[in-house]
């Protein structure tokens, strides 16, 4: 069974965007400070520069929050991604003392 980007957001705890960012608010849902976006495809996924950007802007735009792609492979798998920036990436890791 194919998940849905309202179960994908209630799954992670995340709260969602009215009209899944078809208004002034953008992305599927917001979580701590990332703006997600849900993406399901069956096995690949393609992510462009010019997306990313526009991405990036939507969230800045949205009470200047992080973007976030999550990425779910295959109609019913849990192999589930995120993509973020690096810059935040390396921020996550140093909170988090990981060494």
């Amino acid at each position: 069974m194919k998940r849905n980007e309202k179960e994908e957001t209630k799954r992670d705890g995340a709260r969602p965007v009215k009209n899944s960012g078809r208004g002034f608010r953008k992305g599927d849902a917001t979580m701590n400070e990332f703006v997600v976006d849900y993406k399901h495809n069956g096995k690949t996924f393609t992510l462009t520069r010019d997306g990313w950007i526009k991405l990036r802007k939507d969230a800045w735009r949205s009470t200047y929050k992080h973007p976030c792609l999550s990425v779910v492979l295959g109609e019913d798998s849990d192999v589930k991604v995120a993509i973020i920036e690096w810059h935040v990436f390396k921020e996550l890791i140093q909170d988090s003392n990981y060494e």
